[in-house]
């Protein structure tokens, strides 16, 4: 066992020991590869170029130790006098160090740029006397260097006196002591740098007020993503700063002395406060220096614990401002509520012409006067969906006052719609970018976008555009015209669940297919089909809709031949049944008439009368004859038809006995309904009777009867049945039907 592992151990031995023979027979290896005509890349240092290059790129240099030495005699030969661009670099990480000796770069006379990226080397002070040429030194990821000790190398006035470029991005992040102080800069001799850039480092102390003063002709500062731990000279003189056009302090983590804010929420409400008092020299910082550059980078310059509200508050600048700034930048900051009215009676913001406020998650910023000029406006990924939900009318006026607006970005805020009249004052608007909301259609106003050259409506959701986004799209000059604008006209509507599986899709997609603006093919547009695949909108998506169409219309005429058929044959059903119904009714009033006529039993009279006594001349005057010889007319027979108490009551008898006899022989009671009648008990007796036999029951109106004078039955049946009303007209008595009426309701109440 222990012979196996020793041999075990010995292999694995053997096998390392060849690896790193191959390895160093790897990087032994000098070779210089042509990256293009103008351009050669080594992994050695030659003594001459074979060939006139302009730009060389050293990438992992090889060595024989662990120093690869630079030296007044690297680049003397003839061939690297033309050379304009020379770069070292180290992508393997391998620990390259090299020395750059004194006057290193001796003999590249027309050298222009100078790029050094590696993780450690040694820098002479006198490392770069001789490049009178250079305008750029980039020295970013060079992670055990310092400032100072760049700084140390311009102390020469031999030594980069063109510089114009010096960039430090990245370097001495493996230094706690990275130290821009007054000593480094003090001695360095006047050049016309312009652009300097310290940005992704990590800066113990710096001495910004030397800094402008040593860089006198500094155009550009770019502290981008730096951690600056001391500031001293912090109150700069705005007349310092005036050739400063661009600063860029975005991402940096400023000192306390700066920036003293804690992790929290910080809210104003009802304020009002003027910027003469901003200003105070005493308590606050010079804004004015931050007003000097024309472009302003301050994105994520507040903690990110730490959001803005403001509510309801006012700011009036009272004071004229020597503002310069043309672009401001302001992206992660926090800002969430920015409900602040700018009052600007003496001053407006002229010189501003692009504003970006993105990534803050704003849910309201008040609309301005105060901006003439605004040309750019991007307020994109924020949640403005909240300021349209709870104030529409201020939200349908956040452009209103800029005219002059080119570019309006309002992507990715969740808004699922746009207001009207949103865009009514941008007649001027080249660009407009609502990608990455919620829209599901497009009802706002595109008619007076006569300039509009792009709108982008992509990751919406839009499923189907209904008659009035289309109207609204082909309003704008650039979409509904028919000449051609080339490349400059463009409708971007990528990624929108587009529906092609409903017939009522077919307008929407044909329109889609024929909008020469569109670019379908590199757009990839798509929609969903019938079976929940995506298909490409083309002819051939149409062609799908149409057969969904076509069978739609096959079900629907096959729905309304069925419904027709089905409604034909319900007519003549019903018409069937009525005229069964008609003939069965006929036949009943045949026999009626005919029992009628033989006059047995039931059928001896058609009514039994009941009135009361005081009632007796009405009945004489209006109602039995006349309703007597009506009946006899019909039935076609001289015989009486009306039984009434008066005159078939046989005296002798109980009223009981003959009330119930004179029911027999009718087959319909007719009640003379009065007060009178109300008030008789004989009358109620009549009336009982006949309920209790179940006889068809007919109600005769005598003026206005009094319901609390009925019994609960009768009144029952008053309320519920339609009743012979008397009328009286001219004092006479007027029936309010016919007699003829009167007399076929009696016939049909009879039961055969």
């Amino acid at each position: 066992m222990i012979n196996i592992m020793k041999r075990y151990c010995v292999g694995v031995l053997v096998m390392y020991l060849l690896l790193v023979e191959f390895g160093n027979t790897k990087r032994t290896h000098k070779q210089c590869k042509e990256q293009n005509r103008k351009t050669l890349v080594c992994n050695y240092i030659p003594k001459l170029l074979f060939k006139q290059y302009v730009h060389v790129r050293f990438i992992d240099c090889i060595r024989d130790e662990r120093s690869v030495l630079l030296n007044s005699s690297s680049f003397i030969h003839e061939s690297w006098a033309k050379v304009l661009t020379i770069e070292f670099n180290d992508i393997t990480e391998n620990e390259y160090f090299g020395t750059f000796s004194r006057e290193c770069f001796k003999g590249l006379v027309a050298l222009k740029e100078l790029k050094i990226h590696l993780g450690d080397f040694k820098l002479d002070e006198n490392a770069f006397v001789g490049l009178s040429s250079v305008h750029t030194l980039d020295v970013s990821k060079c992670y055990r260097l310092l400032v100072a000790d760049v700084l140390k190398t311009l102390k020469m006035k031999s030594a980069l006196p063109a510089l114009k470029r010096l960039i430090m991005s990245g370097i001495g992040s493996y230094s706690a002591e990275n130290v821009i102080s007054q000593t480094d800069l003090d001695y360095i001799p006047p050049r016309q740098i312009s652009t300097l850039d310290l940005s992704r480092n990590q800066i113990t102390f710096v001495n910004n007020s030397r800094i402008i003063q040593s860089f006198s002709s500094l155009k550009s500062l770019n502290v981008s993503y730096s951690i600056l731990s001391d500031l001293s000279g912090f109150y700069v003189e705005q007349n310092n700063l005036i050739q400063l056009e661009v600063i860029d302090i975005s991402n940096a983590v400023l000192p306390v002395s700066a920036v003293s804010l804690i992790p929290g929420k910080y809210v104003g409400k009802n304020m009002v406060f003027k910027y003469s008092e901003v200003t105070d020299k005493g308590r606050y910082l010079h804004i004015e220096n931050f007003l000097t550059p024309s472009v302003v980078n301050a994105s994520g310059i507040l903690p990110s614990m730490v959001s803005v509200w403001i509510y309801n508050s006012t700011l009036i600048i009272d004071v004229p401002l020597h503002w310069k700034v043309k672009q401001f930048v302001g992206r992660n900051n926090n800002f969430k509520y920015l409900d602040a009215i700018l009052v600007c009676p003496i001053f407006k913001f002229t010189s501003l012409y692009h504003v970006d406020i993105s990534y803050n998650g704003l849910e309201m910023v008040r609309p301005s006067k105060c901006f003439p000029n605004l040309e750019i406006y991007e307020l994109s990924n924020n949640k403005l969906f909240k300021m349209l939900e709870n104030n529409e009318h201020l939200f349908e006026k956040l452009f209103a006052y800029h005219s002059k607006l080119r570019i309006i970005n309002i992507a990715n805020n969740h808004l699922p719609k746009i207001p009207k009249t949103f865009f009514k004052y941008n007649k001027n608007t080249e660009v407009i970018d609502l990608s990455f909301n919620q829209l599901e259609q497009l009802h706002f106003d595109m008619m007076d976008l006569h300039n509009l050259r792009q709108l982008d409506v992509s990751n919406n959701n839009i499923k189907v555009l209904d008659e009035i986004s289309i109207r609204s799209l082909n309003d704008v000059p650039c979409v509904g015209s028919h000449s051609s604008f080339g490349d400059r006209c463009l409708l971007i509507m990528k990624s929108n669940p587009f529906l092609c599986s409903q017939c009522a899709c077919k307008s929407s997609i044909k329109w889609l297919v024929n909008l020469k603006h569109l670019q379908k093919e590199q757009q990839d547009l798509m929609c969903m089909s019938e079976d929940s695949t995506s298909i490409n909108i083309n002819e051939s998506a149409i062609k799908r809709i149409q057969k969904i169409c076509n069978r739609k219309l096959i079900i629907i005429s096959s729905t309304v031949s069925a419904f027709v058929t089905i409604t034909i044959v319900c007519i003549i059903c019903i018409i069937l049944y009525r005229r069964k119904r008609m003939l069965k009714r006929r036949r009943q009033m045949e026999n009626v008439l005919a029992r009628f006529k033989e006059g047995e039993g039931q059928y001896e009279f058609v009514a039994f009368l009941s009135y009361s006594s005081g009632d007796y001349q009405f009945v004489q005057d209006h109602v039995i004859n006349q309703l007597n010889e009506n009946l006899k007319l019909v039935i076609e027979t001289d015989r009486n038809l009306i039984c009434t108490g008066d005159q078939y009551f046989r005296p002798g008898f109980t009223l009981l006995d003959e009330t119930e006899q004179c029911l027999d022989r009718a087959s319909v009671v007719i009640l003379l309904l009065s007060d009178n009648f109300c008030r008789s008990s004989y009358c109620q007796n009549e009336f009982n009777q006949a309920y209790m036999q179940g006889k068809p029951i007919v109600l005769m109106i005598l003026g206005n009867v009094e319901e609390e004078l009925m019994m609960p039955s009768l009144k029952s049946l008053y309320r519920r049945n339609v009743r012979i009303l008397w009328k009286v007209d001219n004092n006479e008595f007027v029936l309010s039907t016919t007699w003829g009426n009167v007399c076929n309701s009696l016939l049909e109440k009879t039961q055969v």
